[in-house]
């Protein structure tokens, strides 16, 4: 009957042993939830910043067309940004105090 008891210890010991072992690989192993978790927010991350290069490159390239075909656009980038007018134009500054 002893030897029976202690053969049931031993088997709820390595029983309880293993299923803590499991809930630890399952939470905090390779790909426990932990690293599943942080590896989502990660993906979120670079999906996000994925798009907004996509919306940055979709800008530029519009930005470039314009620049090629639209004379008008190009006339009001030198005047505003660079201070150009063209020949007998006067030229009006305000400053603000």
């Amino acid at each position: 009957m002893n030897f029976r008891k202690i053969i049931i210890q031993i088997t709820c010991v390595v029983l309880i042993a293993f299923i803590a072992s499991s809930l630890w690989s399952f939470t905090f192993g390779d790909n426990g939830l932990w690293n599943q978790y942080k590896l989502q927010r990660q993906i979120e991350h670079l999906e996000f910043e994925t798009d907004s290069l996509k919306a940055i490159l979709e800008f530029r390239k519009h930005e470039g067309e314009r620049l090629i075909k639209d004379s008008f656009y190009i006339e009001s980038i030198a005047r505003s940004k660079y201070g150009m007018s063209k020949k007998g134009e006067a030229v009006y500054q305000f400053i603000d105090e």
